[in-house]
């Protein structure tokens, strides 16, 4: 056996110096650093639903391809994409204007708060070439020279799940619990792309669960949801053009918004509060595509971008039919909705009989005015909504919109003044309820960055499209105060700390009081190689909840207490294979019980640069004492496929996933997962049960570039 695994091993490295074949991005890669799979993580833990990053990653998977010049003048990207932080770059602008231009990763590791592995992991992003000149384009070329990718990919649990095992025609009886599609999940993606210049793709998925057409439902399920079951559940498609002349852009059809620091318009996902304690500010890319199936999370229609010197307009329309819970109808079939569905998940009758019955119309801009030091913009956007939202019953709901019209503008800014940046966005709604936040990063020499930030948002402050810093999901009902350090005390090791303080005026679901709370992190990454990184964080979360004693008729109010402790080993003992190992242990403490856990697990990444083959593997082993002591930790997954799971109860989970470039223009991918738990004869719940203790993923996926 062990001949056997040392056979296997000398065949790989010497496959590894085999015919060269430039290796390519996949999620893996793109995601190959921990400031970015830590923010998906944070995402992931506060949300209830899957969610696709696709949006968030197309920016990083073009710039793989078409690397940043560190001594052009899109070396900010590189701020901008949260690859460098603004001390980093700062003295990359620094050195270029005493030195000349960077030639080498040599040169860049001679500037202060670079570190072998941060240096790393940005050159699959930048290049050392000179400044280009700008390239004047003929019609002809966008043919010649454009760019076809398409993706296609297939997944299963293989274990079948309860709601599968009825057949489609007692759906009427269990209009809640019978999954009326094949367990199969579809995902095809195209994009044309020419130098960012024009574009257009589409987007097809069917979840499992879902229906493939309607041609197998009986009579009686057709004619209530048969009209919305389509061959593919969920479709979007964009075109755009960009810089001809005065236009910046024009796109018609899915897209999103993104401007100031996402307080008054800002339609897709968003980065929040992370371990790398400086990083605040958001970095709007303005009209951008949409390529996600984030299935109510987006514009559909049409907008434009003009730019005029320093000054931009943008001007969009949007009307798109969205998921929603109905509540009430009268007997003049006028309705009503309690909220908006996010899931995307349309496997019942129940489901789909939410599925897309409002119509959200927006129409708004954005017009901004840029200098060297100085920034303002100002946002509006006008949502029509042709179901009302109805007036809730529950109190901590008291606030929340009630009608079919909102407005919402608001006026963001930047102003840097000698060692200081400030940012900040004001927003109101139509009902002068207000929403701010200003924040500004303190350059204190080139080694030590100070980030405080202030936000206050009213209770009665509601915004559909957008997405800033906040503890809480709605970004509403809200004040805080954070402080937040970067430390570069000697070379090859940084520390990151943050406070931030938080209270909410209002009531909240599952609190019953005003209420507060605060958060700790603190961060040491000590990198001496570019072959070795360590980091140990520790991070201590304070929040109330409702405590419902016996014999109290009211509940009572009672603090949640929360410890992480995190260490985190990444080693490359060979060029093509990179070692990484996490061990996370939480502690968790209520008033009625008290809940500890740990994950241990271990990855294995095969990445030569001249070999088709590439690979990576985990084993994971955890043990919680239930979902509230839960971890949520990043696997690496095909391009654009994302896996972010919470890690409870006790057992073990390993995956690998495997990629093959067949040849320039194919790639093919194989993944495979499974979780196994030690203590239950059964997954999940109601229509999500599974007999048995683990449950397993596999994924095919195709990728054709010509």
């Amino acid at each position: 056996m062990k001949s056997s695994v040392k056979s296997i091993f000398i065949i790989l490295c010497l496959f590894a110096y085999l015919r060269p074949n430039a290796q390519e991005a996949d999620t893996s890669l793109l995601i190959n650093n921990e400031f970015i799979s830590n923010q998906l993580e944070n995402i992931s833990a506060s949300k209830d639903i899957s969610l696709d990053f696709s949006d968030l990653l197309d920016d990083y998977a073009y710039y793989n391809k078409n690397p940043i010049s560190i001594n052009g003048e899109n070396c900010h990207k590189l701020v901008e994409l949260l690859l460098i932080n603004e001390i980093q770059y700062n003295n990359i602008q620094a050195y270029l204007s005493s030195y000349g231009s960077l030639r080498s990763k040599a040169e860049l590791l001679a500037i202060d708060g670079f570190s072998k592995s941060e240096v790393e992991r940005l050159l699959p992003f930048i290049s050392f070439s000179s400044k280009k000149k700008k390239t004047k384009y003929k019609f002809k070329d966008v043919f010649k020279y454009g760019r076809h990718q398409l993706i296609s990919r297939y997944s299963q649990i293989i274990e079948q799940a309860e709601a599968y095992s009825l057949p489609n025609d007692s759906a009427l009886e269990y209009k809640g619990s019978v999954y009326m599609g094949n367990p199969q999940k579809y995902y095809s993606r195209y994009s044309f792309d020419f130098d960012k210049k024009v574009g257009l793709g589409f987007t097809l998925e069917k979840d499992a669960g879902e229906l493939l057409g309607s041609s197998g439902l009986n009579d009686s399920i057709r004619s209530l949801v048969g009209e919305k079951v389509s061959l593919f559940d969920f479709s979007s498609a964009y075109f755009y053009v960009a810089d001809i002349g005065i236009i910046k852009k024009i796109i018609v059809g899915d897209y999103h918004l993104e401007f100031g620091q996402g307080l008054t318009l800002w339609s897709g996902l968003s980065f929040g509060k992370s371990s790398d304690a400086t990083m605040l500010k958001k970095y709007g890319r303005g009209l951008v595509k949409n390529s996600s199936v984030n299935e109510n999370r987006f514009m559909r229609g049409a907008a434009i971008s003009l730019g005029i010197k320093r000054i931009e307009f943008t001007a969009f329309y949007s009307t798109n039919n969205i998921d929603a819970n109905i509540t009430f109808i009268d007997s003049l079939e006028n309705k009503e909705i309690s909220g908006i569905q996010e899931s995307g998940n349309h496997r019942t009758i129940n489901e789909l009989l939410d599925k897309k019955v409002m119509n959200i119309r927006s129409v708004g801009g954005n017009i901004s005015y840029k200098a060297n030091k100085f920034s303002l913009g100002y946002s509006i956007i006008s949502n029509t909504f042709d179901l009302k939202f109805e007036a809730p019953s529950e109190v901590y709901k008291q606030y929340y919109f009630v009608g079919n019209n909102n407005l919402n503008m608001g006026l963001d800014f930047t102003f840097n003044l000698k060692n200081m940046r400030f940012f900040g966005e004001l927003s109101a709604n139509e009902n002068s309820a207000l929403a701010g936040i200003i924040g500004n990063n303190l350059f204190i020499g080139n080694r030590v960055i100070l980030s405080l930030l202030y936000r206050n948002y009213s209770k009665n402050y509601y915004n559909f499209f957008n997405s800033p810093i906040s503890e809480s999901s709605n970004g509403r009902n809200e004040r805080a105060f954070y402080m937040g350090i970067k430390l570069l005390p000697i070379k090859n090791i940084s520390i990151d700390a943050y406070a931030d303080f938080f209270k909410f005026p209002w009531l909240k679901y599952g609190v019953s009081y005003p209420s507060m709370g605060a958060e700790y992190l603190l961060q040491i990454n000590y990198n001496p190689l570019n072959n070795f990184g360590l980091y140990f964080r520790m991070k201590s979360e304070l929040k109330s909840e409702n405590n419902k004693e016996e014999y109290k008729f009211l509940p009572q109010q009672a603090n949640t207490k929360k410890y992480s402790l995190r260490i985190n080993l990444t080693y490359s003992p060979i060029e093509f294979i990179i070692l990484k190992r996490r061990f996370e242990t939480v502690s968790l403490s209520k008033v009625d019980k008290n809940e500890r856990g740990y994950l241990l697990y271990q990855d294995i990444i095969y990445r030569p640069n001249n070999f088709p083959l590439s690979a990576n593997l985990r084993f994971a082993i955890f043990s919680t004492d239930g979902w509230d002591s839960r971890i949520y930790a990043y696997e690496n997954d095909v391009l654009y496929g994302f896996s972010i799971p919470a890690y409870y109860d006790k057992g073990q989970r390993f995956y690998f996933n495997v990629k093959y470039k067949l040849n320039r223009h194919l790639s093919f991918w194989f993944r495979f997962s499974r979780i196994v738990f030690d203590n239950k004869n059964s997954i999940g719940s109601s229509a999500d049960k599974i007999d048995g203790n683990h449950k397993s993923e596999i994924k095919f996926q195709l990728k054709a570039d010509l």
